[in-house]
């Protein structure tokens, strides 16, 4: 697991830094100029559904709104790299460093509601994300490297309910397992809890209630939107139109008797290291990071080079243009300093260690080179690297935060605080640049070995639906929806959108009202976790969630006539169900980039 999630730090930090691939139905959006917006799906493309519902009263959805529901989103696919693969060879803090540096490119903001903290992030649980946890952590227990980790897996969290149909680790809370149904009862409930004290307690209209209220709103709707695209939902509710050689990812073998209906069992996929691989890059192979490594060295490299006073006069020239921005000029000099000191240690220590801090191009062979300071050293300390990050986070926050306050008060600024914003990003890259850079050094080392190995050992399950007439446990590979490429995105996203409408106005509902049952607005929304052959169409989530799948099969230009065929078990296998297009999803979906889970999705 080492080399993977390594290779995830890399791929994320990459990211920070060259954002320019399109990630899956995972973490992110999509482009609202994008040919492809409204057809294929991410977490934040979901989440930008809140707009079309009402918010609280007195109260309406704005971008910042949204925002802070989907870092909540966000985090549940990047607490991914909080495994043990990482965590077996690097301390937490490192990587929540790295994580916490993603989240500033991708929120804008990297304090107060948006701070990455070490509670926020959590680590990997399976059930955050409907993963099926067979053989995780090749079953030893994880929890010798943090607690927080889940323990063993026993088998009877992997056999199926006979009242659902589903998968016990789904919704089947009778056990003492850990459910994905108990993790959205919590996060739900304290999104009550946090909605409520901001209406109504006793320190009624703190904005930091609501701020918690949303993240964990963000973070419970994940794992239900996740219903969509990592359980064969779709091909089993495709199956109920009449597609009947629609595979459904288990075993030929597998049909039981679920209140009077012959059926498939509802599953998901398990998250082995192949799967890391496949959701990451899009694809299994080894091929995925020499390039683009190479690239984000340079770049940082050049954000080096070129920061000696060119990015501080263009950000301080035009910041003196506002009124009131003195003492954030003077703060901007100070941190130039202090990241000037750090680029200047560093070069110290390369030159000792025969290593190059500037913008110097290398191949991947050259990675085993020594490098300058990183995890690998004794005297690294983590806690350091956070205090000396946080002044320049802080200081990017309180300059937007300042324009934006600005931008209220005097109108025809706007011109003059895009501007700003631009050089602002260019110069506080170039300030983090000396002290994230030497980690980034340190984690590239374990890509020389390449990952051919790990999927060469895995891939062999990748295929066990097919070939083992009684499995019930594929891979999140094969079943999963969160990659582009996948015909079934489009209507993944679909029914997580319906899956989110249906949700999120029962959770505000709460916020607003005491003398509902919180109890039963729960129940309500675990209505989503259901096999589509007991559907009840009196029920909303079960009747949304089901028209649109049939929507995306009346869409189709043969109105789903090819769906026999392209989704049969030797379809799947030789990859018709694939469009072809790009795409890639955070390690599942989502997204260490859509990272992910979506792992992502």
């Amino acid at each position: 697991m080492s080399l993977g999630t390594h290779a995830l730090l890399v791929l994320g930090l990459l990211l920070v830094l060259l954002p320019t691939q399109t990630w899956a139905f995972g973490a992110g959006n999509i482009a609202s100029i994008s040919a492809v917006e409204g057809k294929n799906w991410r977490h934040g493309d979901i989440e930008d559904m809140l707009k079309t519902i009402a918010f609280i009263k007195g109260h309406k959805w704005t971008s910042m709104m949204v925002k802070r529901v989907y870092f909540g989103n966000w985090l549940r696919d990047y607490s991914q790299a909080m495994d043990v693969g990482t965590l077996k060879s690097l301390p937490a803090e490192t990587i929540r460093i790295l994580v916490w540096i993603l989240s500033f490119m991708t929120f804008g903001y990297a304090t107060a509601e948006f701070e990455v903290t070490s509670e926020r992030l959590g680590v990997y649980r399976p059930e955050e994300h409907i993963d099926n946890p067979k053989d995780y952590a090749d079953n030893q227990d994880a929890r010798e490297f943090d607690q927080r980790l889940r323990g063993p897996v026993r088998q009877v969290e992997l056999d199926i309910d006979p009242e659902t149909g589903m998968k016990n680790y789904i919704a089947n809370e009778e056990g003492g397992w850990a459910t994905s149904s108990a993790y959205i009862k919590y996060s739900l409930a304290r999104s009550i809890h946090y909605g409520r004290t901001y209406t109504h307690g006793s320190k009624k209209g703190n904005e930091e209630d609501l701020c918690e209220a949303l993240r964990c709103l963000g973070q419970g709707l994940h794992t239900l939107e996740d219903f969509a695209a990592h359980t064969n939902y779709i091909e089993l509710a495709l199956r109920e139109m009449g597609f009947r050689n629609v595979f459904p990812h288990t075993g030929v073998n597998t049909q039981m008797n679920v209140r009077g209906h012959h059926v498939f069992p509802l599953v998901t996929g398990t998250f082995g290291m192949v799967d890391f691989f496949h959701s990451v890059l899009g694809e299994a192979n080894d091929h995925f990071t020499q390039s683009e490594v190479n690239e984000m060295d340079i770049a940082l490299g050049d954000a080096e080079a070129n920061s000696s006073g060119g990015s501080l006069g263009a950000f301080t020239g035009l910041l003196g243009n506002i009124p009131g921005t003195k003492d954030l000029v003077e703060e901007a000099e100070e941190l130039k300093r202090r990241s000037e000191a750090q680029e200047s240690a560093n070069r110290s220590y390369g030159a000792r260690s025969g290593y190059t801090t500037r913008g110097v191009s290398r191949e991947v062979d050259d990675y085993s080179a020594p490098r300058s300071r990183g995890f690998d050293d004794e005297d690294f300390d983590p806690s350091k690297t956070i205090a000396q990050i946080y002044p320049i986070l802080e200081f990017r926050d309180k300059v937007v935060r300042k324009l934006a306050s600005i931008i209220e008060k005097i109108p025809g600024l706007e011109a003059i605080v895009e501007k700003i914003t631009e050089t602002l990003t260019v110069f506080v890259m170039s300030l983090l640049a000396p002290f994230i850079r030497p980690l980034i050094n340190a984690a590239s080392k374990s890509l020389q070995a390449g990952s051919s190995g790990v999927i060469d050992a895995s891939g062999k399950h990748q295929y066990e639906p097919w070939t083992d007439p009684n499995c019930t446990d594929p891979t999140h590979s094969l079943l999963s929806k969160d990659h582009f490429s996948n015909i079934l995105n489009e209507p993944a996203g679909q029914v997580a959108s319906a899956i989110l409408k249906y949700v999120a106005p029962r959770v505000l509902y709460a916020w607003q009202n005491l003398d509902v049952s919180d109890d039963q607005v729960l129940e309500d929304c675990l209505k989503v976790f259901h096999h589509p052959a007991l559907r009840n169409m009196n029920n909303e989530a079960h009747r949304t969630m089901f028209k649109a799948v049939q929507a995306w099969v009346d869409s189709r230009p043969d109105r789903g006539a090819d769906l026999n065929d392209v989704l049969s078990a030797e379809g799947v296998r030789q990859g018709k169900n694939s469009t072809g297009e790009e795409g890639h999803s955070h390690s599942h979906g989502g997204g260490f980039g859509a990272a992910g889970h979506s792992h992502g999705s």
